[in-house]
């Protein structure tokens, strides 16, 4: 019961500890800002907002301020929580020391943000630890690996663990140096970008098959499969295929030519077809007129019988309705054949360049004609006439 009662404050007292920082970047009003250098010196004097960002500028990055006093307590903390977690893991209760060893990286993390040059070296490597105890070897391995490489601003003691401490890790966790042809390539895992080229250091990964993605300005896009095993150091050169710029061309057309094609002859075909007709109307319309004629005479005949005459009257009455039909429908014809041949056939003519022959009128390419006068030639000895005119 006790136990459980100071981890709980433990806890408490690590989430005050984080959340302090945060507390103390906040501005005590909301319209005044504060200096730089002015947190916490008790200051109220109000200085003019700076203008916004635009909307595409990129976000600026935040910069947290060194507070060692903070980074200690953090630091502390971390270590406490840290045992906590070794008890528990001593006691076979797994879960219960991943609650602890989280919370000490929490605290730990957040200690190296805070802590100056002399001492962050020394968190980095409780860092590892606990990352190693979490079971994330490769994070671990680049904590060490940073503390190995810096030789300076620490223990020599520190320094003998972490490289011990690296030279273990390395058993767990596969190491790949990665050259691409161009600088400035994104590598991603997942979506996510791991690092740019040129690399200064090799990536670290545990243990598996990994599927990285490799793009850069003005190259074709490339995925490339890496297998990782333990204690591997992996070497692999990516080349990436330059966009290819293909310009073609451009080409004028020739214009279509346009066929010369010649307008259609007007048909004569309606004027002959009608002409015809009328004639053919017409002197049908005159024989059955005469027909007509010759039974009105034998109906007027004294010599005539009352049959003959009966006879003679129905046969005119018929002839003569069939000459008014054939003549009216010459007249028709002959209408429809003037009407073909002077608004159809004649314009048709004209829209093609012939000119129709009669007075006055001269046709296309024509020789010149001279032209005579006659004029009266007066003199005081004599008189007579003379011819003048243009040849």
């Amino acid at each position: 019961m006790m136990a459980s009662m100071g981890r709980r404050i433990a806890l408490v007292g690590l989430a005050a500890l984080v959340a302090l920082p945060q507390a103390m970047a906040q501005p005590t009003e909301p319209d005044i800002e504060m200096e730089p250098g002015d947190a916490g010196s008790g200051s109220t004097a109000p200085t003019p907002a700076p203008p916004p960002p635009p909307d595409d500028a990129p976000p600026a990055p935040v910069v947290v301020p060194k507070d060692p006093k903070l980074a200690k307590k953090l630091q502390t903390t971390a270590q406490q929580l840290e045992k906590k977690g070794d008890y528990s893991t001593r006691k076979n209760k797994p879960d219960e020391a991943k609650g602890h060893y989280e919370a000490a990286l929490n605290a730990y993390t957040k200690a190296v943000e805070l802590a100056d040059d002399a001492g962050v070296l020394a968190m980095r490597y409780e860092l590892g630890i606990v990352l190693d105890k979490l079971g994330k070897h490769d994070l671990a391995a680049i904590q060490m690996r940073t503390v190995v490489k810096a030789q300076t601003a620490i223990k020599p003691d520190i320094l003998k663990k972490a490289t011990a401490k690296y030279d273990e890790l390395s058993m767990k966790i596969g190491l790949v140096t990665l050259t691409v042809n161009t600088e400035g390539a994104t590598i991603s895992l997942n979506g996510v970008e791991i690092a740019k080229s040129p690399l200064p250091e090799p990536l670290v990964f545990m243990p598996g098959t990994y599927t990285l993605s490799f793009a850069a300005d003005g190259y074709q896009p490339k995925d490339s499969e890496i297998k990782v095993e333990e204690g591997s150091e992996t070497e692999r050169a990516i080349e990436l295929e330059p966009i290819k710029i293909v310009v073609t061309p451009i080409t004028t057309e020739p214009e279509p030519t346009v066929p010369d094609v010649k307008p259609k002859e007007p048909s004569l075909l309606p004027v002959y077809v009608g002409g015809g007709l009328t004639v053919a109307l017409g002197v049908t319309g005159i024989i059955t007129g005469i027909m007509a004629k010759s039974q009105h005479s034998t109906y007027v005949a004294g010599d005539s019988t009352k049959v003959e005459r009966d006879d003679a009257k129905a046969n005119g009455e018929t002839l003569a309705n069939v000459t008014d039909v054939l003549l009216i429908s010459a007249v028709a014809a002959g209408g429809f054949t003037a009407y073909w041949y002077f608004f159809k056939y004649k314009p048709a003519k004209r829209k093609q360049g012939e000119q129709p022959s009669g007075p006055g009128r001269r046709a296309p390419n024509a020789p010149d004609i001279s032209k005579v006068d006659v004029v009266p030639w007066v003199q005081t000895t004599g008189g007579g006439f003379s011819v003048l005119g243009s040849f």
